[in-house]
């Protein structure tokens, strides 16, 4: 049954709804008997999200939510920062009152770009408390649930790794719930970087988050470019880290990007890689294959040829340019 507060599973405790847990029983009311102060300190696992109360993911977002509480249940030290879209201030405060004390809620009247939303909740963490340099960021979408032991992994792997920067990982809709070795992570190719991250399967450290900045607010989903936010900051965390790793199997669960979403976020995606053109050779040659693969999706008709010449225009006026680059953390427009 669906709770009436976020149309999915109910998460709070006193809910006429039950819990439902993945092994068929009920889970305790989130944050419940959860002593955050007296954990063993460890890297805190940050985590940005948002989703939109009117919109079809209520269900997903609420295996999200119990599936971060699990990982906190299981040792992870977690802050989950949310921004509710389409929530009224009398929801939010009557939601406030039951969310763990490692969440913190946040909304707007309206909807705003995905962009938009991910840079208010950043400039909310910063205005509670900057993030430690070996803290562990991530930007987990309202359909993606994470396996029961991926915040201690990761919070492992980064200690154990101490050069280690940024890691990007596979998706899949039932990932992997076994550990991260150290042996496994690799270094991270550019055309890896470019082709196979998103939001969900990318953690950055906390000093390159710092200096990586905010999302381009004009890209993602609901701005005129439609996408390309996660690919710009994936490029520019992998520019500005020491060591990008790459673990080779699916640590997140989330559909596998394909073909449709490829050629639906085509605009965007081309015009991040022209920006990035001359910073490295393989930058190069990836905006230059997404040049070619724009013409094949125009063949296959997943692309029109009046969509294919906008985006060839958009990045045409982007190209080899760093004018909408967006700011850093460190400025003063976040103080």
């Amino acid at each position: 049954m669906a709770c009436s507060l976020f149309g999915g599973p109910c998460l709070r405790p006193g809910c006429l709804w039950p819990c439902p847990a993945p092994d068929g029983g009920r889970i305790d009311p989130v944050g419940a008997g959860v002593n955050i102060q007296t954990r063993r300190k460890v890297m805190t696992l940050i985590l940005f999200s948002t989703t939109d109360l009117e919109g079809h993911r209520g269900l997903e977002f609420a295996q999200l939510l119990i599936s971060i509480e699990r990982n906190v249940r299981n040792g992870a030290d977690v802050r989950l920062y949310v921004l509710l879209q389409n929530c009224a201030s009398a929801k939010l405060a009557k939601l406030r009152k039951w969310v763990p004390p490692y969440c913190r809620l946040t909304a707007v009247a309206g909807r705003c770009s995905l962009s938009t939303a991910r840079n208010r909740l950043i400039a909310a963490a910063l205005a509670e408390a900057v993030p430690d340099n070996d803290d562990v960021i991530g930007f987990p979408d309202d359909d993606c649930w994470y396996p029961d032991h991926v915040g201690t992994s990761l919070a492992d792997t980064f200690a154990t790794l101490p050069d280690l920067d940024v890691l990007i990982c596979r998706v899949k809709r039932q990932p992997d719930d076994e550990p991260i070795e150290a042996e496994e992570v690799r270094q991270a190719a550019v055309r890896e970087v470019v082709r196979l991250t998103t939001s969900n399967s990318m953690f950055v450290r906390g000093s390159v988050f710092l200096r990586v900045g905010e999302f381009d607010p004009d890209l993602g989903v609901g701005t005129v470019n439609g996408g390309g936010e996660d690919t710009d900051y994936a490029i520019r965390a992998l520019l500005a880290a020491g060591r990008a790793g790459m673990v080779n199997r699916p640590l997140i669960a989330h559909p596998e990007p394909d073909q449709a979403s490829a050629a639906k976020y085509y605009r965007g995606a081309l015009i991040v890689l022209a920006r990035h053109a001359g910073r490295r050779p393989a930058l190069m040659f990836e905006f230059l294959r997404k040049l070619l693969v724009g013409g094949y999706f125009v063949l296959r008709r997943k692309l029109s040829p009046r969509l294919l010449l906008g985006a060839f225009s958009a990045a045409g006026r982007n190209f080899l340019s760093d004018a909408s680059q967006p700011l850093h953390l460190g400025s003063k427009a976040f103080r």
